[in-house]
């Protein structure tokens, strides 16, 4: 289309503006041909779980889809993940939604095919229709999907929640029960070393819990912060980890006077109690508390090389989180008070290679120092509780397997479906190096995988080569 960006400003607009339809248009092809594609390479490993044929400790069939559509094998996603860059549960979604669309949702599925209706949308009201009945599948196909396209999506999107609601009123309650009991507190990594809490909780708990933070946030303003008041309410939250430094500011300020008005962004809110009697409600720690015994207990892994520590401006690496730098981490520390134990150094050259199948606590620890994630192409798994795969198979030394097979160079973290991939589902893999996988799909594509990600290195001449190379040598394994 273009050879280069300086060619852009040449273009007239009318030029440009048929260009730019045709580019929508070739999306719009490619998504609808990766869906059929999807529906392709699940006929391919269509898996009858009523057949005698079927063994599920060795391959299961899965119904990713909703009601009605047909079984696969739980590997046939592994490859197409890794086809298409991407990790299984990627390639699982795919595939749900590629099937419900041809079997639930015909006339959707139709205007996909058409080129009326984007994939992204077709594929979201798959997956808002998938836990319904194929009797209210088809009501809902019938009576929306003329109208996909046809407004802005969040005006749809308000619609389609609506209608998945009124098709089935039992499946309403349920969710609205399962709702309450899936209540939790989890944070995910922000930008610049921060961390976003989110809180799904009773609409009662998080009142008091959003005035109780904007009261320790008028507290700090008062003893001359000056910060922001998001800035005070964020610190807010780290105060009320500490209960016993919440408590104490609490009861140091509790008749101070709280009637300038409200700093803060949420919507104030009013219990149905008076608030003067509730902040008397405070009272003084008995006299053999001791604050901090009673301070909860959080172990933390940062990892740091001595130049880090000499310049300040190196990058730490915590198990649980994004990077910082060390001058983040000295700050995170004082802030917190937290104690501080130096671990010595795990150097992995100097764990020794084990003769039985189990791993031991310190070579897997060494493994997942080494390897970060899970060593699947395009593996997602970063979980502390991946199985530890011996890249070769390990054979018993009493049927005449080497010892020393237990070993850093022949092991690799993955999660359960990866683990299961390559034992049962035809993939093969070699790790030529430490640290460094080869894998070889059903197909015969070959990926590279490292600490660096993966580098698909596709079916050619080349990858055979590559493949070839990594296989092990008889002397790979130590005698």
């Amino acid at each position: 289309m273009f050879d280069s960006l300086e060619e852009l400003p040449a273009v007239k607009t009318a030029h440009l503006a048929g260009l730019i339809e045709q580019n929508h248009a070739e999306l719009v092809s490619a998504e609808c041909r990766m869906l059929q594609l999807a529906c392709a390479w699940a006929d391919a490993h269509y898996l009858d779980s009523g057949t005698d044929e079927y063994q599920p400790l060795i391959q299961r069939a899965c119904a990713w889809g909703g009601e009605g559509t047909p079984e696969v094998s739980e590997y046939c996603a592994a490859e197409l993940g890794a086809l298409q860059g991407t990790g299984m549960m990627a390639a699982r979604s795919l595939i749900a939604d590629a099937l419900d669309l041809r079997y639930r949702l015909p006339r959707l599925w139709g205007r996909v095919l058409t080129g009326g209706v984007r994939a992204w949308q077709a594929r979201k009201i798959a997956e808002q229709t998938r836990p319904l009945s194929w009797e209210a599948c088809a009501d809902i196909d019938h009576a929306l999907s003329d109208f996909v396209g046809m407004m802005p999506w969040p005006r749809f999107a308000t619609i389609l929640s609506a209608t998945v609601l009124e098709a089935d009123p039992a499946l309403a309650a349920e969710r609205a029960e399962r709702a309450r009991t899936a209540q939790d507190v989890f944070s995910f990594d922000s930008e610049d070393g921060l961390k976003t809490v989110v809180a799904k909780a009773a609409a009662g708990d998080a009142i008091w819990f959003l005035a109780t933070v904007n009261r320790i946030a008028e507290i700090l303003a008062a003893r001359g912060d000056t910060d922001p008041m998001g800035t005070r309410r964020a610190r807010a939250l780290g105060i009320l980890a500490q209960p016993a430094e919440a408590l104490r500011l609490l009861i140091e300020h509790q008749h101070d006077r709280t009637d300038q008005p409200n700093e803060s962004t949420e919507p104030e809110l009013e219990p149905d109690v008076d608030t003067d009697d509730h902040r008397s409600l405070s009272m003084a720690p008995p006299p053999d508390f001791d604050a901090k015994a009673a301070r909860p207990r959080a172990v933390l892994h940062f990892h740091l090389s001595e130049a880090a520590v000499g310049t300040g401006h190196a990058i730490v690496r915590p198990e649980d989180g994004g990077p910082l730098t060390f001058a983040e981490l000295v700050e995170f520390l004082g802030r917190t008070g937290c104690q501080v134990r130096i671990q010595p150094l795990l150097d992995p050259t100097e764990i020794a290679p084990i003769d039985g199948y189990e791993v031991p606590q310190r070579l897997r620890a060494a493994v997942r120092v080494r390897q970060v994630a899970d060593v699947f192409p395009f593996g997602t798994c970063v979980s502390p509780q991946m199985d530890l795969d011996h890249t070769e198979r390990y054979v018993a030394m009493d049927y005449g397997g080497p010892p020393g097979q237990t070993q850093l160079g022949n092991l690799g973290p993955m999660g359960r479906p990866s683990h299961r991939a390559v034992t049962h589902g035809g993939w093969d893999k070699h790790q030529p190096e430490p640290g460094y996988f080869v894998h070889r799909s059903p197909n015969g594509y070959v990926y590279l995988v490292t600490n660096q990600g993966t580098l698909a290195l596709g079916r050619t001449d080349f990858s055979a080569a590559v493949w070839e190379t990594g296989a092990p040598k008889p002397a790979a394994i130590p005698a």
